[in-house]
């Protein structure tokens, strides 16, 4: 076999006939593949990536999917034993939806099926920031997939990476961000968080009309709760944020969560710029910035 992945996986499950593979994408800790149609692996491209399976496989995923309702991925392959790049993987059978573009929810804008929307999305949020853990190493360690930097590290790259490539009102809006986060971060409470919420993790069940899964719980970490709704907003749009947070807060109004979320989403595309850089992806880093430049909601 010319892959040398399924090599592994047919060596650790010789039991296994693979008639179809498909390269499903190359994140920054892990190689994704679709087998069979039915099943999705997840490969370490690195030893954080390993480790981070080992705490996802045995840890995490138990204990979130007894708390939330919405389907998540549950491993029923493993090889865990040899934290090491291309021996670690999980598999798991590919949860049936297609992804929750933007473009699905400004389809149904102002319908029931796009209330429910909110209200699934929203339940979810709700268990998933109230799993309890014991304190782990994995989870305390904040660089995650998706380029997860604490606020600390984010801070000193995009000073010394971006800055030089960005107009002073850009350099301005990101230091006061920056600066507002920090800040905030001292009085805010850290809770489960997903990460890395949208199209690629959000599953939409077409016929039902309705969303029906969540995935990529690679990116999961303790943090604040705003980064979940940063995503939401970046994604989705003011007014389906705006009624996600409404409902988050039984109609109440949290500003200090409103204006965190609205300074996580304006650095999401510093983040990828930053990603683009650690994978050496310059054209991910130019339109990253350019699209900074364009601004979110100033």
């Amino acid at each position: 076999m010319s892959n040398p992945f399924m090599q592994r996986l047919q060596d650790t499950h010789p039991e296994m006939i693979i008639t179809d593979v498909q390269t499903e994408h190359s994140a920054q800790h892990y190689f994704v593949f679709t087998v069979n149609s039915s099943l999705v692996f997840r490969f370490a491209r690195d030893r954080e990536g390993a480790e981070a399976l080992l705490l996802e496989a045995r840890f995490l995923l138990p204990v979130v999917r007894r708390s939330v309702q919405l389907p998540i991925p549950e491993p029923v392959y493993e090889s865990l034993d040899r934290l090491e790049p291309g021996y670690a993987f999980i598999g798991y059978k590919r949860l049936d939806g297609e992804p929750l573009w933007p473009e699905i929810l400004e389809t149904i804008a102002g319908t029931e099926a796009w209330e429910d929307a909110a209200q699934v999305l929203v339940r979810f949020l709700r268990q998933l920031h109230d799993v309890e853990l014991p304190q782990m190493e994995g989870l305390e360690r904040e660089k995650r997939e998706g380029n997860g930097l604490p606020l600390e590290e984010l801070d000193k790259r995009v000073r010394e990476e971006l800055f030089p490539n960005l107009s002073a009102g850009a350099r301005k809006l990101a230091a006061c961000d920056l600066q507002a986060l920090r800040r905030g971060a001292e009085t805010t409470g850290r809770v489960l968080i997903h990460g890395a919420l949208g199209p690629a993790h959000l599953l939409w069940d077409a016929q039902e009309a309705s969303v029906c899964g969540a995935v990529g719980f690679g990116c999961v970490r303790l943090g604040d709760p705003a980064i979940d709704f940063a995503s939401l907003l970046a994604l989705y749009g003011k007014p389906f944020y705006e009624r996600c947070l409404s409902l988050y807060k039984d109609g109440e109004c949290d500003q200090a969560l409103d204006d965190r979320a609205h300074r996580y989403a304006r650095l999401l595309p510093l983040r990828e710029a930053l990603y683009g850089i650690d994978v050496e992806d310059e054209e991910t880093v130019q339109m990253s910035l350019a699209f900074y430049e364009q601004g979110i909601d100033r």
